[in-house]
């Protein structure tokens, strides 16, 4: 009897394809990483909230000396059932990394930050802030910065709460949400610059050509639509970012990719 419900040789077909699919927006999230970090074979490199860790694979075989760090038990069982090797996913909290101070040459943190202080539920997907939400996104923030150490460098990046439509959190894939401006779910710009500033850093916005790929709003005819004009509005962007107006053009991005560096710095 057909009751709707997919096979399991169709579920398993499913679980591959997605698997596919995050290995290969993980090489491509290095790929565009790599043009902010540069940096030599070796030098070591933190991923914070790094998932299923292909990113941290790929960064290894890149020759950096890469470890990732997640919270997630599942993910964790992933990690073994892929038959990884130990040592290079760590399970721990983004708030008290266990690592001592400049630990890292490197740190990354791709969309993690986002859940840190909220509560969030599907079937509808909804959002509870907690009391103490930007206390801990400021102490997670202050984590990254640590373990990098004066010297080294911290990239942070994240669905941006100042731009009305989350096209990254929804009850399905491919789905969008609207919000309002501040967002419950999503930090801005000028978030990331307070929590920076606590540990004697800044928040500099860099241009985001080359980390999307719009694949998830691609499942849709709109997303299928829309992506064009999206890329050229991006180098648009891009390119006034580049020139010195990050901060003015920062509410008008969908995706936020932020480095924290230094004051000192040029």
């Amino acid at each position: 009897m057909d009751d709707g419900k997919p096979e399991r040789t169709d579920v398993g077909r499913l679980l591959r394809e997605a698997e596919a699919l995050e290995k290969r927006a993980a090489v491509e999230r290095v790929d565009y990483f790599d043009t902010i970090l540069g940096g030599a074979p070796g030098e070591r490199l933190l991923d914070v909230g790094c998932g299923n860790g292909y990113a941290v694979e790929e960064w290894r075989r890149r020759g950096r000396s890469a470890i990732g760090v997640d919270r997630s038990l599942y993910r964790l069982s992933r990690w073994i059932g892929l038959a990884q090797p130990s040592g290079r996913l760590v399970l721990a909290d983004a708030a008290a990394l266990p690592f001592p101070d400049g630990s890292f040459e490197h740190v990354v943190s791709s969309g993690m930050i986002e859940h840190v202080g909220v509560s969030e539920s599907s079937e509808p997907y909804t959002v509870r802030t907690h009391d103490d939400r930007d206390e801990q996104r400021r102490g997670v923030v202050g984590e990254l910065i640590r373990v990098a150490g004066p010297a080294g460098r911290v990239v942070v990046d994240c669905p941006n709460g100042s731009f009305p439509i989350d096209f990254w959190h929804g009850d399905r894939v491919g789905a969008f949400r609207l919000h309002r401006v501040p967002d419950t779910l999503l930090p801005c710009l000028g978030d990331l610059r307070r929590w920076a500033a606590s540990g004697g850093r800044d928040a500099r916005l860099r241009p985001l050509s080359g980390r999307l790929a719009f694949r998830q709003v691609g499942r849709r005819w709109w997303g299928r639509v829309l992506a064009p004009a999206m890329r050229r509005f991006l180098v648009v962007l891009d390119r006034l970012c580049t020139l010195g107006a990050g901060r003015a053009v920062a509410p008008f991005y969908p995706y936020l990719v932020v480095e924290l560096w230094r004051r000192d710095e040029p």
